[in-house]
């Protein structure tokens, strides 16, 4: 459905996928897994001096000592294909997570990427890949590696084959996912849910493969022995510390999301982590992050790419996968496109329809000001509460004491009042925008006429937006083969990084316009980790 259908009028049926063409899931494109919290960050290189021990404290009372070939850190989306293709390779594999389940930040994940794909073959879907590369390339102001873009497009149609007969389930569905999708790449899962295609599929293919899973076990020190990797360390869920002995290490933390000190060093401030709402499972530290950058991994958090969208604090976030409320989810009210956006001055800065040409520039945009503001009517609050469950936590806002976050009013210059703002800026800043919504052009900041409704006709609303975190994308330096870098970029002999911990298809910014591209990479890099691992072992 396309943006022009969506918002001819206003008073439209609206599901909670088809209010954004489906641009709706906070999760559509992320995947991750759980691993132990780490001691220790360095950024000096330690790995061509011999005993990590020498540098870190070994624990002292191991109660158990594991002996396998290579351990995936983490056992979401990544971290279950690099098991299942280890598995396949004939490797000895232990998978450990820290949670109770497998899945972490997968779960609501929709699709895959792939070009030239049978599905797509079927339905007549030819795409150039050198404009998805080039596109990439230029987005990322050249600063990404396309020999990695490469490598995923070389490789999408054989994971999707690979994906089928590891027995994860397609509906069929191969299209642009949302209005700011640039190909038809994105491959939907059955039940369009990774919690539903893709998760038990993949738990049980590795266990199929003689994988060791072992729940509620964190991994926590990496082990190094003459300059390489030998094992590492972890605490079950007892607290008991054991050592495991490995050749190889395949790290699958699901990022940074949830550690606010390391997004700190990111480039957060304090004051937007504190009003911060997260998506993210919270389980996700930053992990293999901080194991590996112990050992002298390359830091590279300063390149981390941020899936980072806004909210109102009031209406709090979708909890249930795919995530894609209309009204709380990762896509939801206050990014539609009809809102009004100001920000602590009362004064418009942006078009607010820049989420369907990247959904992460939604936080990007407002990340200067010292506060946001989304104003909008009666008539696209009902549209966001047409289902049951999103008309509750509406009411629930309204009902508690929310003015800091949220304000009913009649007139504008109620809501300026209520947040500090000049009343006569304001009003100047809306009778601007309507005069503009009249004329059907947004002559300031070229926001598309379809999403260009006045706001005449009261209750008005203004929320504050606060940033949602899904996930940040990165934190360690790899290549093609997933191999973790040192600081002279050199592979340190034994170490992956993978998925979240080693996205290096993005810089800074997530860029979401070509569907399905984080699954696909997570699906691409563990299998390429567990391949390049296996040779290792086998030389």
């Amino acid at each position: 459905m396309s943006a022009e259908t969506e918002f001819e009028n206003r008073g439209m049926n609206v599901s909670r996928r088809g209010f954004i063409g489906g641009l709706a899931a906070a999760g559509a494109f992320v995947a991750g897994g759980l691993s132990g919290c780490a001691a220790g960050n360095s950024t000096e290189s330690k790995s061509s001096k011999g005993d990590s021990d020498a540098s870190q404290s070994k624990p002292q009372d191991i109660s158990e000592t594991v002996d396998c070939d290579i351990v995936v850190v983490g056992a979401g989306i990544s971290g279950l294909a690099a098991a299942v293709q280890a598995g396949q390779n004939g490797d000895k594999v232990l998978l450990l997570e820290k949670a109770s389940a497998v899945g972490g930040n997968g779960m609501g994940t929709e699709c895959v990427f792939a070009i030239g794909s049978h599905y797509q073959q079927e339905q007549g879907i030819e795409i150039n890949p050198v404009d998805v590369i080039a596109k990439e390339l230029e987005e990322s102001q050249y600063r990404v590696d396309g020999s990695l873009w490469m490598d995923l497009i070389e490789h999408s149609a054989d994971n999707i084959d690979w994906l089928e007969e590891c027995g994860v389930g397609f509906n069929g569905t191969v299209d642009t996912y949302s209005p700011g999708g640039l190909y038809a790449t994105a491959h939907w899962f059955e039940g369009e849910c990774g919690a539903v295609g893709y998760v038990p599929a993949m738990q049980a293919a590795a266990e199929a493969e003689g994988v060791e899973i072992r729940f509620s076990t964190s991994a926590s020190q990496l082990i190094m022995s003459d300059g390489k990797i030998s094992g590492l360390y972890a605490k079950d869920g007892s607290g008991n510390d054991i050592q495991i002995n490995c050749r190889a290490v395949i790290l699958a933390s699901g990022g940074i999301g949830g550690n606010k000190e390391l997004l700190l060093k990111e480039g957060w401030s304090q004051a937007q982590l504190d009003e911060m709402l997260f998506q993210c499972v919270p389980t996700v530290e930053g992990d293999g992050y901080q194991m590996a950058t112990a050992i002298g991994a390359k830091d590279y958090i300063s390149q981390c790419a941020d899936q980072v969208f806004n909210a109102i604090e009031a209406f709090g976030t979708d909890t249930s996968a795919p995530y894609n409320s209309p009204l709380n989810g990762g896509f939801g009210l206050t990014s539609m496109g009809p809102c009004l956006w100001v920000n602590q001055e009362g004064d418009r800065f942006t078009p607010e329809d820049l989420g369907y040409i990247n959904m992460a520039a939604q936080a990007t945009a407002c990340k200067g000001n010292s506060a946001s503001y989304a104003i909008f009517d009666q008539s696209l609050l009902d549209a966001c509460t047409q289902d049951p469950a999103d008309a509750e936590v509406a009411a629930a806002a309204f009902a508690s004491e929310n003015s800091k976050s949220i304000v009913k009013a009649d007139t504008v210059a109620e809501l300026a009042e209520n947040f500090g703002i000049d009343p006569s800026v304001l009003q100047m800043t809306v009778d601007r925008y309507n005069e503009l919504c009249r004329k059907g052009s947004d002559t300031d900041f070229g926001k598309r006429a379809e999403f260009m409704t006045p706001l005449e006709n009261g209750p008005f609303y203004m929320g504050k937006m606060v940033n949602l975190l899904v996930v940040i994308d990165g934190g360690l330096m790899t290549n093609k083969r997933a191999e973790v870098l040192d600081s002279e970029h050199a592979p340190i002999p034994g170490l992956y990084a993978v998925g979240l911990d080693g996205a290096m298809l993005w810089r800074n910014v997530y860029t979401q316009n070509m569907p399905g591209t984080q699954m696909g990479n997570n699906i691409n890099s563990g299998r390429n980790a567990a391949n390049a691992a296996s040779k290792y072992i086998k030389a």
